[in-house]
């Protein structure tokens, strides 16, 4: 009688156990099936389509815009602004951006200047590149396709967050055909603090965030990502928030985006600033959560010739935060170095 007893007792725990593991699988494929659930009415309710090259064209091409086809196919959009004969200033916008964020300090530099501003590969009116490179490499190229196009030997480079890495990258790939530098919160360096990223580059961080995006990209997502990048949020206002959100959607420059985040980053490049012996000037915002500030620390001490300048209250946009005291800085610094 024990015997059976504790037989049946067996059979009973294994009915149990059995009854526990498919609960547990029913648990499983319920939450699985809310989550895809979720998804689908995520991207119900927030799909936001492609817009046209034409369209964008047509809305934030301006007058002052060009395009230089190249032999890829891909084409680059420029802008030559100023006296062609004058000294010449060339633009190079960060991750996500496009030439008009130097407007703003273009019109208070005022004249004595040749400026030439363009939208790097996978940014802008730019669009996308053919082969999907969006290395530096690539960016520096672009560089100097637009300077040869022009008819330009030398220019003086001024650059911001990415751009400001392309700018002293460029010195180094070409220094005969660099003049200065201006880096403004220019990436690259090593960080002794953690970035404070806004929620669009979070985003980006993720496989499910680039995978939403393609198809995904909400203009409030767009806004808050501007608000947190900049420490002086009435700059941000609804035309500027449409032409990020815009241009973002511009067919393929999404994707774009998502190779540009997965492009391997050569962390050690930094290490060559001190073969840059062009007159530098970096200015950086003490209020910069996405590149903080004690990384102009590191151009600080291996750049051989500069100059660094720190703006209290600032973000990472001190160009359209700050535009009098920064175009009031380069131009200081150009006449005192002949940019």
């Amino acid at each position: 009688m024990i015997e059976a007893e504790g037989f049946e007792n067996a059979e009973l725990d294994v009915s149990f156990q059995m009854v526990g593991h498919s609960m547990s699988m029913k648990i499983i494929k319920i939450a699985l099936l809310s989550l895809v659930a979720s998804i689908i009415l995520l991207l119900i309710a927030f799909w936001t389509p492609d817009t046209s090259f034409e369209d964008m064209r047509d809305k934030y091409g301006g007058g002052s815009s060009q395009f230089l086809t190249m032999d890829n196919g891909s084409r680059i959009h420029f802008r030559d602004q100023g006296d062609p004969t004058d000294k010449v200033l060339l633009f190079v916008h960060g991750t996500s951006a496009s030439l008009h964020t130097w407007e703003p300090l273009i019109s208070h530099l005022g004249s004595g200047y040749r400026f030439v501003s363009l939208d790097l590969p996978g940014h802008g009116l730019t669009g996308v590149n053919p082969e999907r490179n969006y290395s530096r490499k690539a960016m520096v190229s672009a560089i100097w396709a637009v300077m040869d196009h022009l008819g330009i030997e030398q220019a003086s480079l001024v650059g911001n967050s990415l751009g400001g890495a392309v700018a002293w990258s460029s010195a180094l790939d070409k220094p005969q055909r660099v003049k200065s530098l201006v880096l403004i919160a220019p990436s690259g360096a090593p960080r002794q603090k953690a970035s404070q990223s806004n929620i669009g580059f979070k985003i980006l961080q993720t496989k499910l965030g680039q995978m939403l995006m393609k198809k995904v990209s909400p203009r409030f997502i767009i806004k808050k990502s501007l608000l947190q990048t900049v420490a002086r949020p009435e700059i941000v206002n609804e035309p500027m928030v449409d032409r990020y959100w815009e241009l973002l959607r511009m067919r393929g420059n999404r994707q774009a985006m998502i190779d540009l985040a997965n492009t391997p980053r050569n962390s050690d490049a930094w290490q060559r600033l001190k073969a840059i012996d062009q007159t530098t000037l970096v200015i950086w915002g003490d209020a910069d959560g996405l590149l903080p500030v004690t990384m102009s620390d590191v151009f600080e001490r291996e750049l051989p010739n500069v100059k660094v300048q720190r703006l209290k209250n600032i973000g990472h946009l001190p160009m359209e935060e700050a535009v009098l005291d920064v175009s009031k800085s380069i131009s200081i610094f150009c006449m005192i170095n002949s940019c």
